[in-house]
């Protein structure tokens, strides 16, 4: 069974046929888009084979647009302006996630989770909570062992009035930080909150 795509000899891309519905091959359209970029990275290398990722191969200039990019962002931070902080946080992801795939992965990851980190940090502070929710639920994902990121995710929950999945999450922080501070205090907050849902007392709550 022949797949519906087509190559472009003149753009070196797969692309789908003009006839296929795009509704019920989005697994399909997505595996193409992978294919191209990986493509386009490969010619980009000139050569047969390319070197293998280390530390000390990679794009230096894409590095250093991100970590500019991400300095202005932080800096809209300080000066409360949220909003712009988020955008900007999304072109520094952009950016990290444009590096070439045959570069070393660990150093996109990096630079990934500490863009995301902010970008979800200014969403939440805009109170855009379920945009920084699901920045916080890739943070958990690719760097699970960070309780801030735990917290994050569950403050984003209690906001989203989702208080059992807020005090999964600030226990599952806690697993990894037992002395997180604030971790405990939002802990406590949303065993409140779950009391007063169930028409227990505070006091009750904490027993």
């Amino acid at each position: 069974m022949s797949l519906p795509i087509s190559y472009d000899a003149t753009s070196k891309k797969v692309k789908l046929l003009d006839d296929v519905k795009l509704s019920e091959n989005r697994d399909l359209e997505s595996e193409v888009e992978q294919l191209n970029t990986l493509v386009k990275d490969y010619i980009n290398t000139n050569s047969d084979v390319p070197g293998l990722p280390t530390p000390q191969a990679f794009t230096k200039n894409l590095s250093l647009m991100v970590k500019k990019m991400h300095a202005s962002s932080t800096n809209l931070m300080r000066q409360k302006k949220f909003k712009d902080a988020a955008k900007q946080y999304s072109i520094a992801l952009g950016l990290a996630l444009a590096r070439p795939k045959f570069e070393n992965f660990q150093l996109t990851m990096s630079e990934v989770v500490i863009c995301l980190m902010g970008r979800c940090d200014a969403l939440m502070m805009e109170e855009d909570w379920l945009s920084a929710y699901q920045d916080a639920e890739i943070l958990c994902q690719l760097a699970a062992a960070v309780a801030d990121n735990h917290l994050r995710k569950g403050i984003c929950e209690l906001k989203l009035g989702n208080a059992l999945d807020a005090k999964a999450d600030f226990e599952r922080g806690l697993c990894f930080k037992p002395g997180h501070e604030k971790l405990k205090e939002h802990l406590k907050i949303v065993e409140r909150v779950i009391a007063e849902e169930n028409g227990e007392s505070p006091s009750e709550a904490t027993e």
